[in-house]
């Protein structure tokens, strides 16, 4: 290996790679890169007028929820739209730079208010989230109350019934019961 190095076209060939204005290894150079995540809608072309997040679990991804969103939009107006997101480190978030430690609850939360503001959208009228999917929803909720992304990240609107949580297991019964 080092007589190859010491030979002039090798050498010159290595002098290029290093000093080429175009990186062999390309990394990132955005201070931030936003959150994964897909879109489920009941018409792409008609617009909508509600959001939903869709939060995962531990070890899942925004992917495990597309069936479930799916069943969920057939019951819902057609102007409802589904975000399944990735969360940091899941997903294809993983891969991500710019989202650094500490992983916890609280980045996460802020991970999606960068994501709507990225993303130029307005709050999501309903965040669902699922074991540590639902944590992240909360504390999403909770900074949010204490205005902690600033005044365009508000808290999700509240129904005319005042309830923040919809108890997904008795829609899921009366559902399955009706059909």
């Amino acid at each position: 290996m080092a007589r190859t190095l010491r030979s002039k076209p090798a050498l010159q060939l290595l002098n290029r790679i290093l000093n080429s204005p175009v990186p062999v290894l390309h990394r990132s150079t955005r201070p931030i890169e936003t959150l994964a995540f897909e879109e489920v809608k009941t018409s792409p072309e008609k617009p909508h007028s509600f959001t939903a997040f869709v939060l995962h679990g531990l070890l899942g991804s925004g992917r495990n929820w597309r069936s479930f969103s799916r069943f969920l939009l057939s019951s819902l107006p057609s102007d409802w739209r589904m975000v399944l997101v990735d969360l940091r480190n899941h997903g294809n978030s993983a891969e991500l730079e710019g989202l650094n430690p500490p992983h916890d609850m609280v980045n996460a939360a802020k991970d999606l208010a960068d994501l709507v503001k990225s993303q130029g959208w307005a709050c999501p009228d309903v965040v669902i989230g699922h074991s540590m999917g639902g944590k992240v929803a909360l504390q999403f909720a909770d900074s949010c109350a204490r205005g902690e992304f600033g005044q365009l990240i508000q808290l999700p609107k509240q129904n005319s019934c005042g309830y923040w949580i919809l108890s997904l297991e008795k829609w899921i019964v009366k559902t399955v019961m009706e059909k």
